[in-house]
C-alpha cells in the first residue's frame, strides 16, 4: 500500500506546484482539499477545490497520523533520490 502510494506521489505533481496561493499556504499554515487528497491518496483531480484554510492544514498535519506518515515518508524518499541522483 505504501509503496503503491510513494509511486504515484512521484508519477504526478503536486497540487501545490502550479497552484497561485502556494506561497500563502506555507507562510500560514493553510491546505486545499486538492492538497489533503495528495496527502492521503498520493493524487489528486486538477478540479478538485482550492480553497486553502487553517482547518483542512490542522486535519491533515494534526489529527491524521497516517496522512503525515505517508507524506513525511514521501518528503524524506524524495530528499534521499536526490541524493542518489547527485
Amino acid at each position: 500500500m505504501v509503496g503503491e502510494y510513494i509511486r504515484r506521489v512521484f508519477e504526478g505533481e503536486a497540487p501545490c506546484d502550479r497552484c497561485d496561493q502556494r506561497m500563502d499556504c506555507q507562510e500560514y499554515e493553510l491546505a486545499c482539499r486538492a492538497f489533503s487528497y495528495y496527502v492521503l491518496k498520493g493524487t489528486f483531480e486538477n478540479y478538485t477545490a482550492r480553497m486553502p484554510t487553517r482547518h483542512l492544514f490542522n486535519k491533515i498535519f494534526k489529527e491524521d497520523d497516517i496522512a503525515l506518515k505517508n507524506y513525511l515518508k514521501s518528503i524524506a524518499i524524495k530528499e534521499e533520490m536526490k541524493k542518489n541522483v547527485k
